[in-house]
């Protein structure tokens, strides 16, 4: 059964925030009416931080948030899956494969095997999202340009979740239970 602490539930809210902030912060616009932003490097550490559960809400609505408050309506329902199920894969491969003691090289391989599953979902759920929208050939475009956002995301949260770790400010809040 998956609980949640007064800690938790604050800093889950804390990781939304972020996630819209980081969204909403820069966004250099697509081909598909869309955008590319920073806010998948939250993304990545909501699910490892919080775990996949905990991150996977709060990367959900912080997203979402996001693409209703710059008008992208008509994205939000998706955002709202795809960022959550990225969070959930990334936070959910971290702690499977890596346990506390892991060293920096392992924390930095585990990292990025994640983030690359992590990304896969989001790139082919915008992709069949899109393809719903406009067609394929119309949706095609934006690969290129969320591949550069999951890979942006992943360079970005890497050395925060690094400096996160060694000052231990999320220690125990993944509760493995």
């Amino acid at each position: 059964m998956w609980k949640m602490s007064i800690k938790k539930l604050v800093l889950s809210g804390l990781m939304a925030a972020l996630v819209l902030v980081g969204t909403m912060l820069i966004q250099v616009p697509t081909p598909m009416k869309g955008y590319i932003h920073i806010g998948d490097s939250m993304v990545y550490l909501s699910g490892i931080l919080l775990g996949p559960i905990g991150g996977s809400l709060a990367a959900a609505v912080g997203s979402m948030l996001a693409d209703l408050f710059l008008g992208y309506g008509v994205y939000a329902p998706a955002t709202f899956v795809i960022k959550g199920l990225d969070a959930l894969i990334v936070g959910f491969i971290y702690h499977k494969m890596l346990n506390e003691q892991g060293s920096l090289a392992r924390k930095l391989v585990t990292f990025t095997v994640s983030v690359v599953f992590g990304g896969a979902i989001m790139v082919g759920g915008y992709l069949v999202y899109e393809t719903m929208l406009y067609g394929f050939a119309a949706a095609v475009p934006n690969v290129l340009a969320n591949v550069t956002q999951a890979v942006g995301g992943g360079i970005l949260a890497a050395p925060l979740l690094l400096s996160l770790d060694k000052i231990k400010v999320f220690q125990n809040l993944y509760d493995h239970n």
